[in-house]
Order: structure tokens, then sequence, then C-alpha cells
């Protein structure tokens, strides 16, 4: 799971432990995955359907008429699976899933948009997503900050029904002992305890940033051989060339030999309870960046790009560092500062893990939920 499949996940489990007013009922696409296994076990209602997923291609190719065939066959299955029971709001847990917005305009629930992704790219998109907030929702739940100031800012009536509500994140699995690092360190990263072992986890797609870390890191292990590199983490579906051209250009560079690939892992706080240092170099603005609070809930110093929802957790030189996006050289500093003062590499650790206790708990995050469908339901 990503970003906002473990968000959805936190709120719905929340929602179970603490509620007695609300049912959560979970609907997404007839697919096998981790967040349907979870909410299965869990015993969570699921009904697999069509979301209605809308896509950059077709915003760009403006082919939609997929989208009316989706929404009749996703409504079929959505008024047979919910006969006899009342349903008061649907939450669209991103902006790219339409089925909520279509079915509320024209039926009694409430609609709100939890919005995860600043959609700036292509333009078309800009206008196409600004008007649906507007149109088809009665309320609209920010994951950020930045989030809330990108939409806020293209389309100024959207402040009186918005608010704005952090991600929440809970650390899982308990501490990693030192015994269980050692042997993830040597068998999944075939690193030694000399080892300063830099890790980007995440997706590999075009904002990640991977091939400007590479280029850093180039800089960087030339002066600490004993640097490693690994990208952790796999690409998503049917953009696997993405992945291709990495490899290609790790191949090609001067430290090919000190850099790894590890695909996707289910314990993130194992992997990185088990890296020295903590890269997020997005070239783009990412609307959180909840990998940066998981790496602040393991305990780990995090360099971030000052963009977007990742400059809105990191506190610079206090939780962690920023650079400037897309610059390979202040990068490249930022990492040889964290290899070379490990005094403040510690204090960094400390403040971090501190705040991402204090303001990014799930609990706080289904606070805020619960007293949003108070005022709505």
């Amino acid at each position: 799971m990503y970003g906002s499949s473990k968000v959805l996940l936190s709120l719905v489990m929340q929602m179970k432990k603490q509620s007695e007013e609300y049912n959560p009922i979970v609907c997404m696409p007839p697919e096998e995955g981790p967040l349907k296994d979870i909410l299965i076990s869990e015993g969570i209602l699921i009904i697999e359907m069509p979301v209605v997923k809308l896509t950059r291609s077709m915003l760009k190719s403006f082919k939609f008429i997929g989208l009316l065939k989706q929404y009749y066959r996703a409504k079929r299955i959505f008024k047979r699976e919910t006969r006899g029971i009342t349903i008061s709001c649907i939450q669209s847990n991103t902006l790219a899933t339409l089925f909520g917005a279509f079915f509320c305009l024209f039926h009694k629930p409430k609609h709100i948009f939890h919005v995860h992704e600043i959609m700036d790219r292509p333009k078309i998109g800009r206008f196409f997503f600004k008007n649906l907030l507007r149109l088809f929702s009665d309320r609209v739940v920010y994951n950020s900050e930045a989030t809330r100031d990108f939409y806020n800012g293209i389309a100024p009536s959207l402040q009186k029904k918005s608010v704005t509500i952090l991600n929440g994140v809970d650390r899982s699995g308990g501490e990693i002992s030192a015994s269980e690092i050692k042997r993830i360190r040597e068998q999944l990263f075939k690193a030694e305890d000399s080892n300063f072992l830099i890790g980007l986890v995440g997706r590999i797609n075009r904002l990640k940033g991977h091939s400007l870390l590479l280029n850093a890191f180039e800089e960087v292990s030339e002066k600490y051989p004993n640097t490693k590199l690994c990208f952790v983490g796999s690409t998503p579906p049917d953009q696997e060339f993405y992945l291709a051209n990495l490899q290609s250009e790790v191949n090609n560079s001067k430290a090919a030999d000190k850099v790894c690939f590890i695909d996707f892992q289910k314990n993130v706080f194992a992997i990185l309870g088990s890296l020295d240092l903590v890269i997020v170099p997005s070239t783009e603005p990412e609307s959180f960046g909840l990998i940066v609070v998981e790496a602040m809930l393991a305990k780990k110093a995090v360099i971030g790009s000052n963009i977007g929802g990742i400059s809105t957790i990191i506190d610079a030189g206090e939780t962690g560092l920023l650079f400037e996006p897309n610059n390979k050289d202040e990068l490249a500093a930022a990492i040889t500062q964290m290899i070379e003062k490990s005094d403040v590499k510690e204090k960094i650790e400390a403040k971090a893990y501190q705040k991402a206790m204090d303001k990014y708990s799930t609990n706080s995050m289904y606070r805020k939920f619960k007293k949003l469908y108070n005022t709505m339901l």
C-alpha cells in the first residue's frame, strides 16, 4: 500500500474502534491486494465495483465516454449491495475517483472529496479539478496546508467549504531489534556495519526524484566510499518503463556497484529502521509526503525537497533538512552534512520523532474527521 490507501485504512480502523455512530463501507476495484486483505480480516464491509477512475491520459485526450460506462455499471452494483442500508455520506478518497461525485449529484448522500494530490499537470487538469471540487462536493478535506493553498489559490470560493486535516500515521510492529536490523542490512541490502546506507522509499515514477538522487550520490560516494544507496519500491501498474530506465541509468553510473533495488516491502518501519538516512527528493509538488512522517517515526533523519507537502512537515535544520528542488549540488551537500555531523543528525532524529508523535497521529486525524461528520450529517 502507498499513501492514500494507508490513510484510508487508518481512518476506517479508527472509525471502527472508536465510533458507535458511523459504520464505514469501503468501495474498491475488484482486485487483490493488501488493503482488501486487511479490511476483510478486520470485518469491514467492502463493495467490489468500479470507482470510475480518471487518468491523466483521459484528461489529455478528452476521452471520457469510458467513465460513463464505468459509472452506470458501478451504480448498479452499489445500489444492489447497499439495498436496505441508509447511506448518509460518500467520501471519495482521491480526486481521481469520480463515482461519489456523480452519484451524490443525483441522490441524497452528502459528498466529501478527500484530496491527496496536487494536480497541476496537465494544464487542463487545473481547470477540471477545481471545478470538480466546486460543483461536485459538499465539503472538501485537504491532507496538508500545501494542498489547501494550491486549490484554494486557483479557486478561492473553495475556502467556504474546505477544511485541512493532516494525514495520520502510527508506527506499527513495535521497535525493531538490533539483531533484526543487522539481518535486514546484511541479507536485503548487502550492507555491513561500516556502510552508511541511504534510502529512497516510494514508488518509482516520474516525480519521486530517483535520477536526481542517483546523480547526487555519485558525488557523495566518491568522497565517502563506504556509502550505499538503495531504491525501495515498485512502479505503478503498467509503468514498468520507469524502473527499466532507472536501472539503465544506474548501470551507466560511476557508482553502479554501490546501488541496489528492493521491491515494495510490507513492513516499511523495518526497512526504514535499517537505513542510516532517508531521502525524499521529489521533483514536483507532493500533497503530503507520508514517507517523511514514517521515517520520522522510525527515528531517522530525512532530507527532502523544499516543495509541496514535504516542506510543511520538515522544519529545516530542526526536524530534517530541505534542499532546493532539482538542485543536485544542494542535495549532495545535505547528504554530506548528515554523514559528517553525526551529533547534528542525532538531534534532528530526536526532534523529528517527537514532532511526528505529537502532530501526525491517526487518532488526531480521526477526531477531526468525526467533528466534520457531526457538522454535516
